[in-house]
């Protein structure tokens, strides 16, 4: 399995700001870390992994909202798409599905960012392990990853 490490070296490796921190308890949830954290849902960010015939994709969208399967499907230039069960996500990500960070996923998952994160302000994540919390800034995000931005929840 992957760590919070891998999240650190991958973002120190291409220069990019941010902090990876431990906090207490586990998260189960990224609706739990923002409450845990005190932040806002639009603060704090899930990965959301999709798999259809052609492939996978990872979905990243703020905490409170969940992506249009067709509109990511649509981004990443695909035919369809569908969630898979955390088993699966991890299989793929090589994280537990609870602590799938945005960043250090495996290179052939591309990454759909929702375009309301792509921002200069702060957003947090699950770091990679069930207590590790990635802060990071949007646009430092998309940078780091060459994420496609795109509309992919409703509003």
């Amino acid at each position: 399995m992957r760590s919070s490490v891998d999240v650190h070296n991958y973002l120190l490796e291409r220069d990019i700001p941010h902090e990876v921190f431990s906090a207490r308890g586990r998260f189960r949830s990224a609706a739990r870390m923002a409450g845990v954290l005190d932040l806002r849902p639009s603060e704090v960010g899930k990965v959301v992994i999709l798999e259809g015939p052609e492939g996978c994709v990872a979905a990243v969208v703020a905490s409170n909202r969940d992506p249009v399967l067709e509109r990511v499907a649509a981004a990443a230039g695909l035919a369809s798409l569908q969630a898979v069960r955390d088993e699966r996500a991890s299989e793929i990500t090589g994280y537990l599905a609870e602590a799938i960070p945005p960043v250090g996923l495996p290179g052939d998952v591309p990454v759909v960012l929702d375009r309301p994160l792509d921002r200069d302000a702060v957003l947090y994540f699950p770091g990679g392990e069930v207590r590790a919390v990635l802060k990071i800034r949007g646009k430092d995000l998309v940078r780091a990853i060459g994420a496609k931005v795109a509309a992919i929840t409703n509003r």
